[in-house]
């Protein structure tokens, strides 16, 4: 990508971030630096923070961003889906291939670093996602596929937390898309048959 003309651009920001997000990727939100971002976007820093007040800030954009990537990608698959057994497949497959983009595995170095009180903000920013397994799983729940006593606020926060928990898989052996994909799926499989009503 070439580099956006002017300060205030949209396009300029954008930049930033697509380029930020590759070196957060690669290096970690610790060893990240500003200057890093200079170097690689080649703008000023006066550009930089004006668009972003600090690392931290553009972090969190970036985080936020990919969030939004996400959200709307399940907006396409999910309307390919004819119940909610298949839409929680495909969402843990959705799951299963962002794993590929390494932003989402430096949220932990991200929480460490930081050593904030309160996570409000940052679990803010994931709502829209505890708001696509808690639409599935009502879905589920109102059709009859899931059971009908369903707690569905901590079946959200388990499943959430159960997948999110598989990016780090590669630990294990899972080094292979397909192999990550299976994993996943067979995550589902555990948990359908204590949905099923």
């Amino acid at each position: 990508m070439s580099r956006p003309v002017g300060r205030d651009s949209e396009n300029t920001k954008k930049f930033i971030k697509e380029v930020a997000t590759k070196i957060f990727d690669y290096k970690g939100y610790t060893a990240t630096s500003m200057e890093d971002i200079k170097k690689e976007t080649n703008l000023s820093k006066g550009t930089i923070y004006y668009h972003f007040k600090n690392k931290e800030d553009l972090y969190l954009y970036c985080l936020t961003q990919a969030s939004n990537d996400f959200v709307d990608k399940w907006g396409i698959i999910s309307k390919k889906e004819s119940n909610a057994e298949e839409k929680l497949y495909s969402w843990a497959k959705l799951n299963s291939m962002e794993l590929q983009q390494p932003l989402t595995n430096t949220i932990p170095e991200y929480l460490v670093s930081v050593k904030k009180d309160d996570y409000t903000p940052f679990i803010d920013m994931f709502k829209y996602e505890f708001d696509i397994i808690q639409a599935i799983l009502e879905e589920g729940k109102k059709s009859g596929e899931f059971k009908s006593d369903l707690n569905i606020e901590s079946t959200t926060h388990i499943l959430f937390s159960l997948i999110s928990s598989l990016s780090n898989s590669f630990f294990f052996g899972y080094k292979t898309p397909e192999g990550q994909r299976n994993l996943y799926t067979n995550a589902i499989d555990i948990i359908i048959h204590g949905l099923k009503a």
